[in-house]
């Protein structure tokens, strides 16, 4: 870091969100941290959503709780961070403590997972398939495969599978979701529905009728009322492709039945009390611009945001660099310093409108600039410090 003489000093009485009497918007997720059973964190790209959402499992894990911390990022980002990118398993969430000791989570224990969508789409099917043999035809069936892989909205409704599926162990204490960039993120909230509306049987009944009604009209029929479902299956065609339709259809008719409800549950689940969302900003304008506008969106679907995560900040204040240095030395360090400390005074204003303005928040934290190279758990435990 180019600035001198840090000042170690506490960040200074937090703002009021109002004049009204209302308790100060905290400068720290601790006491969220410490009471509440998931974590979501959202935000634009490139703000630092990874690196926070895996800051915050650290911290709480090293503070003592049994910790489960997800990404939906295709990316291994949060892998990297933690160090552990090569001890991944292929269909569960790892035990981090497992392989990094108990001794760096005194008291406390971390696992982590990386989704991966269609290996959860998998799971569902087992667990929910009337018997074995089902299951093993549901997943065989080459339309499901195409399915599971690529229909609109799987990723992000299997994210909110795998969150319920955590949420519902009850030896983790704190879930932390890291959820994709704020272009995808209302896509992750409205999944379920969507997902639902996709699957549910509706267009499980248009396919019967097509395949048995009067002269089983068959792919020409198929075509028109429901072409999503086989754009990028081109592959199979004619009887064939009559046949790998009517075994999927048969397979997973009682199957996604009761996906409507399923996707009741998930929404249910976040809109919890027990749930937080934290938004992760930075300094700059667009970026501010952009979370004020997920934050709207969010509103409409009756998702509070609770804490603003400010990352990447001039902070904390620097004094004058001491008379000792070298005057052309002194001189540099005395124009770094200041425009330092005039960026955070800038950033000063922006945070404050936030906590006077969102009124409904908890806490805003400015997290400062640091190095690029967070990758491993001591070093992601000191950032957590500073949430």
């Amino acid at each position: 870091m180019a600035v001198a003489n840090l000042k170690q000093r506490a960040h200074p009485a937090p703002v009021r969100a109002t004049a009204s009497g209302k308790e100060a918007v905290r400068d720290s997720i601790g006491p969220l941290i410490a009471r509440q059973r998931i974590m979501v964190v959202v935000g634009a790209g490139g703000v630092g959503k990874t690196t926070m959402a895996a800051a915050m499992a650290v911290r709480a894990a090293r503070c003592g709780r049994r910790v489960a911390c997800l990404t939906i990022d295709p990316a291994r980002r949060l892998a990297d961070r933690l160090g552990i990118a090569d001890n991944l398993p292929e269909d569960r969430i790892k035990d981090v403590t497992e392989i990094l000791g108990d001794e760096v989570f005194p008291g406390g224990r971390l696992w982590f997972g990386m989704l991966d969508p269609k290996r959860t789409f998998d799971g569902m099917v087992r667990r929910r398939a009337s018997s074995p043999a089902v299951a093993r035809r549901i997943l065989s069936n080459r339309i499901y495969r195409y399915l599971s892989s690529s229909l609109s909205g799987i990723q992000e409704y299997m994210a909110l599978e795998a969150l319920c599926e955590l949420e519902r162990r009850t030896e983790i204490e704190l879930i932390v979701l890291d959820t994709p960039p704020t272009a995808n993120a209302i896509d992750f909230f409205t999944a379920p529905r969507r997902m639902a509306e996709a699957l549910d049987g509706k267009l499980l009944r248009i396919l019967r009728r097509a395949y048995e009604g009067p002269g089983r009209v068959g792919v020409s029929l198929l075509g028109r009322s429901a072409s999503t479902l086989v754009k990028g299956i081109s592959r199979i065609t004619g009887a064939e492709l009559l046949e790998e339709m009517m075994g999927f259809i048969d397979a997973v008719s009682d199957l996604f039945g009761g996906l409507a409800e399923q996707a009741r549950q998930a929404e249910e689940v976040l809109r919890g009390h027990d749930v937080t969302f934290c938004l992760v900003t930075s300094p700059e304008k667009a970026t501010l611009e952009e979370a004020r506008e997920l934050r709207q969106e969010m509103t409409k679907l009756g998702l509070r945001v609770d804490a603003v995560l400010f990352n990447r900040t001039h902070w904390p204040l620097v004094d004058a660099p001491p008379f000792t240095l070298e005057p052309e030395v002194r001189r540099e360090m005395e124009r770094l310093n200041a425009r330092w400390n005039r960026a955070l005074e800038a950033e000063r204003g922006d945070v404050e409108a936030i906590a006077r303005t969102w009124t409904e928040l908890e806490a805003v934290v400015r997290i400062p600039l640091i190095p690029d190279n967070v990758d491993r758990v001591i070093a992601l435990d000191r950032m957590g410090q500073h949430l």
